[in-house]
């Protein structure tokens, strides 16, 4: 069978096969520098539903900014596992972003574990 569209990169087409054709499941994208990006949250697949979308969106501002606040008064208390949690958060909801939009947020790459230090 003959296929019609815009050719894809090597990258672009491992991660179409790494990615989940079930409805409701997360999916995978490439981001713009070629890392690929994988979300297991629903909202992020293009089948979901505009209502599903929102509730995803809401709900990852939410649980963003509340692993922020997380790692930062762990950082603040000395807490380690608390500022992980925070941060383990805050790296979900970019991943999350990231294969969503095919671009992971700005300065989601700066944040790094204390296991990476």
């Amino acid at each position: 069978m003959a296929s019609h569209g815009n050719p894809t990169s090597g990258l672009e087409r491992e991660a179409q096969a790494h990615s989940s054709t079930a409805p409701g499941a997360g999916k995978s994208t490439v981001t713009k520098d070629g890392s690929v990006v994988t979300s297991s949250d629903p909202t992020t697949h293009p089948s979901a539903g505009v209502g599903q979308k929102l509730k995803g969106d809401v709900g990852g501002a939410i649980s963003g900014s509340v692993g922020s606040l997380q790692a930062a008064t762990g950082a603040m208390l000395r807490n380690k596992g608390m500022e992980e949690k925070g941060r383990a958060k805050m790296q979900e909801e970019d991943e999350r972003l990231g294969a969503k939009r095919g671009v992971m947020p700005m300065g989601s790459g700066q944040r790094h574990t204390t296991e990476n230090h």
